[in-house]
């Protein structure tokens, strides 16, 4: 089980990394297009769509690394309660993503259900873009699982910002 979910997180990883490196061409090529005179109808929404499902699936990324900002107020007024609180913080992260990934689906089967296409010239199926909903919260359970079962936490993320 660990290991698949680690791939699970490794892959959603990659696949946010690809999406990040590869928005620079149709937005580079909507600048040319437009000097030109000629822009397109496809380059806003597409990016958009591709930014949406880079935040949802960087959730993997986030939890694997610890950079999900948490409140440290009372493991820092009391230090000896720490594990207790990053335990009690995953807990609650598997719970949220638990929500996310319900909501997410009944969301994307509701756009399917309804056949809602986005107002634009393209018409692009809504669901699409909102399947990085429950995705995003699967890699959120499943990487936040890993940190749960293995007890791997990092020490930065018990940084306070500012310090």
């Amino acid at each position: 089980m660990l290991p698949l979910a680690r791939f699970i997180g490794k892959a959603m990883t990659a696949i946010s990394i690809a999406l990040m490196a590869l928005l620079c061409l149709p937005v580079a090529y909507e600048a040319i297009a437009r000097s030109f005179g000629a822009p397109t109808i496809w380059v806003f929404e597409t990016t958009l769509y591709a930014f949406i499902f880079l935040g949802f699936l960087g959730n993997a990324l986030a939890v694997q690394t610890n950079a999900h900002f948490r409140v440290t107020l009372l493991p820092d007024m009391f230090p000896g309660t720490r594990p207790f609180f990053d335990r009690l913080s995953q807990v609650a992260t598997l719970l949220f993503a638990v929500l996310i990934i319900a909501s997410g689906f009944y969301f994307v089967w509701y756009q399917i259900e309804n056949e809602i296409v986005s107002a634009t010239l393209l018409e692009v199926p809504l669901w699409i873009p909102a399947l990085a909903i429950p995705l995003g919260g699967i890699g959120l359970f499943l990487q936040t699982l890993v940190q749960l079962v293995t007890g791997e936490i990092a020490d930065e993320a018990h940084s306070v910002v500012g310090d």
